[in-house]
């Protein structure tokens, strides 16, 4: 951890079998002092409900104690079915490490909501 600054980088598939693993590693990160998680999907070839729900795991932790978590590097098809889950008005999206290291983050309690309504399918678009 670099400035309360942690990359998990994930590899292969995140699915019912992996999923676990992923939600345990970023809530011991997040307890450990981590302010902005960073998962890098970049070498994700797959991933399902199960990886999305880790992902709102490891966001709802973050978001109890001021941290952030971010994701980068989604391949295009892996990075459509995000955007369309809503999932990314909430955890953002970079296109690398870099980028989502740098960028700032500022999260409302709204967001919590809005992660509810995206994990149960009732987020409408937003956005031009």
């Amino acid at each position: 951890m670099r400035g309360g600054r942690v990359v998990l980088a994930v590899t292969g598939a995140v699915d019912w079998a992996t999923a676990g693993a992923l939600r345990t590693t970023a809530l011991e990160e997040i307890a450990a002092g981590a302010r902005k998680l960073v998962l890098d999907f970049s070498l994700l070839s797959f991933w399902d409900s199960s990886g999305m729900g880790a992902v709102a795991s490891a966001y709802r932790s973050a978001s109890q104690v001021g941290a952030s978590v971010a994701l980068a590097g989604l391949s295009p098809t892996l990075e459509k079915a995000y955007r369309l889950t809503g999932m990314d008005t909430v955890v953002p999206l970079h296109r690398d490490v870099c980028t989502a290291l740098t960028a700032r983050t500022a999260r409302t309690a709204q967001d919590s909501e809005d992660l509810r309504s995206a994990a149960e399918g009732r987020l409408g678009h937003r956005g031009p």
